[in-house]
């Protein structure tokens, strides 16, 4: 007769998590946290890059550039690992080459739910933490405000031509 265990199920077995690296899987929060993160060291670094260029310009410059370079770098590793969770190839960065295209790959890798179990790309990603999840609302509220904002620059814009050219009777 079989015996009965009394522990608990098997635990899910979940992927590893490499920023700086291709491989694996990243849900949708995660990444728009490791984003984040990534942005924020990123300007970190290149403000006093950038000011270094009035001591040597060549230096600033070639500074700034490196962070660009490393930002570029990790951010499609984060992408490629997001499209992964998709189950999608890496290959799919290459849209981001097309102007429309980028940003429809761009919405889908924020809105489309990544792929539940294992697949070709691994075991999926484990279970987001609070902080993950603090950063991914904070990263979601800052591009609401900056979409507002650029509205509201925009028509405050348009509305300072219509003012002007009212007042100058040029209308």
């Amino acid at each position: 007769m079989p015996e009965i265990s009394l522990e608990k199920s098997p635990q899910a077995v979940y992927g590893t998590l490499d920023p700086l690296g291709f491989n694996g899987r990243i849900g949708r929060m995660r990444m728009l946290a490791w984003t984040l993160v990534l942005t924020a060291i990123a300007g970190a670094v290149l403000i006093p890059s950038m000011l270094i260029t009035h001591i040597s310009y060549t230096l600033g410059i070639t500074c700034s550039l490196t962070v660009m370079l490393a930002y570029l770098i990790i951010s499609l590793r984060i992408s490629a690992q997001r499209l992964h969770d998709l189950n999608w190839s890496a290959w799919m960065l290459l849209l981001h080459l097309v102007p429309v295209a980028t940003l429809i790959l761009s919405f889908m890798l924020i809105l489309m739910p990544g792929t539940t179990g294992p697949n070709q790309y691994g075991p999926p990603p484990p279970p987001n933490s609070t902080a993950v999840k603090v950063l991914a609302w904070v990263s979601i509220t800052l591009a609401i405000l900056s979409i507002i904002a650029t509205i509201l620059a925009f028509t405050l814009g348009l509305a300072a031509s219509f003012i002007n050219a009212a007042s100058t009777n040029s209308l």
